[in-house]
């Protein structure tokens, strides 16, 4: 029993620092970010002693965050849209279809989660330029949908929870297939749905590389390059760069405090039950 205790202290202990560990740097950017560029290097470690706010004035008209923060909203709608309900649909039929062809099919398009995306980034980005079709943030959006083989694999597992009598059901009342999905199954998804929705909102919204590479019209930038673009163009300014990583970071955060409750349960419901 004591024994047992020690080790749950111990873990206990270890998570804690960890946290901290995983914290710190954002405290550092949160309390900075309110302070004067003289008082950030005086003392970067200590509480503001007054909320300096021109930094986010600053850092608002710097970036054109309006404008950027609308391009940001494009393109992790259109993506979340396109991967809720073309992989939802996917995983519906492949896991209600248990013929060979369709085990085939899933496996196909799942073990691209195994690949890195980066790894075949170079020939995606190609491909979008011979289309014409860069600067767009639906062509951004398509690349994202047409990666998203993490959010098949949830939706495959996650309806096997569904009882195919429900179908059964609907087709002796004359319910269309579509019909039967988005009336009585759709409904049904909503913890794998919002998991799905989540995930792909900070994955989208916090990707770099990808809107780097396709997008070079400053008008069509995302919140990730502008701040990029702070450390060029105030390289010095400490107190606008953190200003700006918090404007940034900020509505995301926001959802993720609303929405994290739905993250845990869809992914195991999705994993256990597949």
């Amino acid at each position: 029993m004591r024994r047992s205790r020690g080790i749950q202290m111990t873990a206990g202990t270890l998570l804690i620092l960890l946290a901290l560990v995983y914290l710190f740097p954002i405290y550092l950017i949160l309390i900075n970010s309110f302070k004067s560029f003289r008082d950030i290097f005086e003392s970067p470690l200590s509480f503001p002693a007054s909320f300096y706010l021109d930094n986010y004035t600053k850092a608002w008209k710097a970036s054109d965050f309006l404008q950027t923060l609308l391009n940001n909203v494009t393109v992790t709608a259109l993506t979340i849209a396109g991967v809720v309900v073309f992989t939802s649909m996917a995983g519906y039929k492949l896991s209600r279809d248990k013929s060979k062809l369709s085990w085939f099919f899933y496996i196909l398009f799942t073990f691209p989660f195994l690949i890195p995306l980066y790894s075949y980034m170079i020939p995606l980005v190609q491909l979008v330029k011979q289309f014409h079709i860069e600067n767009s943030p639906a062509s951004l959006s398509l690349i994202y949908v047409s990666t998203s083989s993490f959010a098949l694999f949830m939706f495959h597992g996650f309806v096997k929870s569904i009882p195919v009598e429900l179908d059964e059901s609907a087709y002796m009342d004359g319910c269309s297939q579509i019909r039967l999905f988005f009336s009585i199954v759709f409904p049904l998804l909503k913890p794998a749905i919002s998991s799905v929705a989540i995930l792909f909102s900070l994955w989208t919204w916090n990707d770099f590389l990808l809107p780097f590479l396709i997008l070079t019209d400053k008008d069509a930038f995302t919140i990730t390059i502008k701040v990029f673009q702070m450390f060029g163009m105030y390289g010095s300014e400490w107190d606008v760069i953190t200003a700006s990583l918090v404007l940034a970071s900020m509505p995301i955060v926001i959802l993720y405090v609303i929405l994290q409750k739905y993250i845990v349960s869809g992914i195991a419901a999705g994993a256990i039950k597949g």
